[in-house]
């Protein structure tokens, strides 16, 4: 990846996280709040700050097992979790393929040590493992990005959070199109 298409990547990717982050604050200080957009805005800053240091070119500090627990968990949660999460930001099961996909991401490559000792390193074009399951996860975020891009347009009240989802669709499904 050209070194600014890297930086470019991780500022959108950090905007992202920085939205979830800040509806996390409102949601803390708005009585009433539901604890299901709680979780889902949680997963998102998650998902997010992990592309991000995925295409920064410096890397982050947590080294890859770090990253592969946290999304593991991530998975499990939202396969296992009881309350739906409705409406158009995906509900449960669409939460658990984006902590698949990232997974995927993390396991599929082979990869070497970063010069940053980061969690991610250069990966090279038909290095990944299992490429059916990477084709599978750029289709899916293919039809999330055509989505969210309708719910962009049919309602301003979502728009931004649509646009953030919409971001990181076409985000990972860039990265593992990549990867392939």
């Amino acid at each position: 990846m050209a070194t600014w298409l890297g930086w470019t990547c991780t500022a959108a990717f950090l905007a992202v996280a920085g939205y979830a982050i800040a509806r996390l604050v409102v949601a803390c200080r708005t009585p009433g709040s539901t604890g299901c957009h709680r979780t889902v805005d949680t997963a998102h800053a998650l998902m997010a700050l992990g592309m991000a240091v995925m295409c920064s070119p410096v890397g982050g500090p947590l080294p890859m097992a770090g990253w592969q627990t946290v999304f593991l968990l991530l998975t499990a949660w939202f396969l296992v979790r009881r309350e739906p999460v409705s409406g158009w930001h995906g509900g449960g099961l669409h939460h658990a393929v984006g902590g698949l996909a990232m997974l995927y991401m993390l396991t599929a490559v082979p990869h070497s040590a970063h010069a940053m000792a980061s969690a991610w390193s250069p990966r090279m074009a038909g290095e990944a493992a299992l490429p059916v399951l990477g084709w599978i996860f750029v289709g899916y975020f293919a039809v999330q990005a055509a989505r969210l891009a309708r719910v962009s347009l049919r309602s301003e009240a979502h728009r931004v959070a649509a646009g953030c989802q919409g971001v990181m669709a076409v985000g990972a499904g860039g990265m593992i199109l990549a990867m392939l």
